[in-house]
């Protein structure tokens, strides 16, 4: 017994489901003691016993029109409601489930085949502790005598044993619904590195992310949000190395969450920024659970949400957006040349138009004599100023870009090449726009897709324009003011109060931002998240084993 309590004091999360659960703000449930009510003076009756406490009532009939009522049955044709006799026995027993949550061959091998071929007499009475620990022994079971948490748990797959003269139900885990396979990565394509992408199952997610950090400091604290959906959500983080301050602040923000429908993570993403109208990203998502998996060892807390391929990353840093998880398998210099690249990318994405625009109509003198004049002999028969074209054609482009994506893959690709090439030639042999219009807006659309991150990528897409529109009518003082407008904003948003931009400003020092040192020398997490445990690597002098010299570093 002292081995067991050792390894339960171990171990922080709960050992049969790797989970902690956290109480979501108007879900929380005030939790009703069966002993004191059935031990007070007057005992209520069996209906005041339900609808007053939401305990369940040892009378099988009782509960079965209570779960009836409830789930709208027969209505609801999804409620399947099996009564039998259990062991051959006058002792009643049913199994509720829904039809479309669970795999049936599981429910009938472990608990419909048991329960009623088991060997029982009449005068004996079952018990919750007899039924899970002898007779149904496959698969994970749990105890629950709440009405609202037995429904909870039928609506995500589990099945409701009920036996007569019971108070307590048995909870049997027998989901069944289909879930997509685990598939590459759609947008966070890499040469070198895990193939491995999310799917839309919360407990498949889960267990990548556990194979990857095999630690028993990896907590998963669980939870649901929307009122009508229900939607499972789950906070993952390293009990030794995340901030105590910031896990309280998602805690705090999710359980704050008061919404009907919970779809996709991109709404829980909106729901938990400070700054829900800022053009910039705050919250970093990734489909790949590597990347994922390597930013909560830096102490970072991610977010995975049931039904969603997406993981979230909280707080985000402005260089995280411009980074890949194939970076850290690279050697430092390829790793910091593809970032300065991308980096290059981001500024020419936003601001190359607005830069021609801006110089070609108030700052020629910029222009080198022999290039303005090939310039002014392209654009001679062309009857648009230069704001003009480029307005049209950044908006052909993204009008290419979006019916890319929305029509069916097999003809999206051709799309593309009509688009870039038939319709681009065509207009500048009808003299409606310039060939050096044609290579700025081409040239925009490939820096555009060095950044890795698709939220990023539609924040430097609005810009653009913006920073077309400015360029326009002021030029390149435009440019500057709007520019200054708009990183004074940037410089001032927060992520879960951590500064968007740290830490470039405010100044951390660190080895892996837009320029990353080799992996020897990255030897201390970012700062600017303050997490428990700073250094990732002992010094020269010192030695690190599992778990990590803990109290040493606590007296640091």
């Amino acid at each position: 017994m002292g081995n067991w309590s050792a390894l339960k004091k171990y171990f922080v999360a709960d050992l049969s489901t790797d989970k902690q659960t956290f109480s979501l703000g108007h879900w929380e449930e005030k939790l009703i003691d069966r002993t004191s009510v059935e031990g007070s003076e007057s005992m209520p009756q069996i209906d005041t016993l339900i609808e007053d406490h939401g305990l369940i009532s040892p009378q099988l009939n009782t509960n079965i029109e209570w779960l009836k009522q409830h789930f709208s049955y027969p209505q609801n044709s999804g409620l399947i409601i099996r009564q039998f006799l259990i062991g051959h026995s006058s002792l009643q027993g049913a199994v509720v489930y829904l039809n479309s949550q669970v795999d049936w061959e599981h429910l009938n091998r472990t608990v419909l085949v048991p329960l009623i071929s088991m060997s029982i007499s009449d005068d004996i009475l079952l018990d919750a502790d007899t039924l899970m620990e002898e007779i149904l022994t496959e698969g994970q079971v749990c105890a629950n005598d709440k009405f609202q948490n037995i429904v909870n748990d039928i609506l995500i797959g589990s099945a409701a044993v009920l036996v007569d003269g019971l108070d307590t139900a048995v909870m049997v885990d027998v989901k069944g619904w289909e879930k997509r396979a685990i598939d590459s990565p759609k947008t966070e394509t890499v040469v070198r590195g895990s193939q491995e992408g999310f799917t839309e199952d919360i407990q498949t997610n889960l267990s990548m992310i556990r194979r990857r950090l095999l630690t028993p400091d990896l907590i998963f604290e669980s939870g649901y949000v929307g009122v009508l959906s229900r939607t499972e959500i789950a906070v993952v983080y390293l009990k030794s190395i995340a901030n105590t301050e910031l896990v309280g602040e998602v805690r705090k923000r999710i359980a704050a969450i008061q919404i009907d429908y919970i779809g996709d993570s991109g709404m829980i993403e909106q729901l938990i920024e400070e700054q829900p109208n800022s053009i910039y990203p705050t919250v970093l998502s990734t489909e790949r659970p590597d990347r994922f998996a390597a930013q909560i060892a830096e102490g970072y807390i991610g977010i995975i949400v049931n039904n969603s391929p997406y993981g979230l990353i909280v707080p985000a840093h402005f260089p995280l957006f411009l980074q890949t998880a194939e970076d850290a398998n690279l050697r430092w210099p390829y790793s910091t040349f593809l970032r300065i690249i991308r980096t290059f990318g981001f500024f020419l994405s936003m601001y190359l138009p607005a830069l021609y625009v801006g110089i070609a109509n108030y700052h020629q003198e910029m222009i080198p004599t022999t290039l303005i004049l090939a310039i002014a002999g392209t654009r001679e028969a062309v009857p648009l100023p230069v704001a003009a074209e480029a307005l049209m054609l950044e908006s052909m482009f993204e009008l290419i870009r979006e019916a890319g994506i929305r029509i069916p893959s097999v003809i999206g690709p051709t799309i593309g090449i009509v688009g870039a090439l038939i319709l681009g030639q065509a207009a500048v042999q009808a003299n409606i726009v310039s060939p050096i219009v044609v290579i700025i807006t081409a040239t925009t659309a490939l820096a555009s897709y060095t950044i890795p991150n698709y939220n990023m990528q539609f924040a430097t897409r609005i810009l653009r324009f913006v920073y077309l529109i400015s360029a326009s009518f002021l030029g390149l003082i435009g440019i500057v003011l709007v520019s200054i407008i708009f990183l004074s904003q940037w410089v001032a948003n927060k992520s879960l109060g951590v500064p968007i931009l740290s830490p470039i400003t405010p100044y951390h020092q660190s080895s892996d931002t837009i320029i990353r040192g080799p992996i020897l020398k990255q030897k201390y997490r970012p700062f600017s998240i303050h997490p428990q445990r700073k250094k990732k690597m002992p010094s020269d002098n010192e030695k690190m084993t599992p778990p990590f010299n803990q109290q040493e570093e606590a007296k640091k």
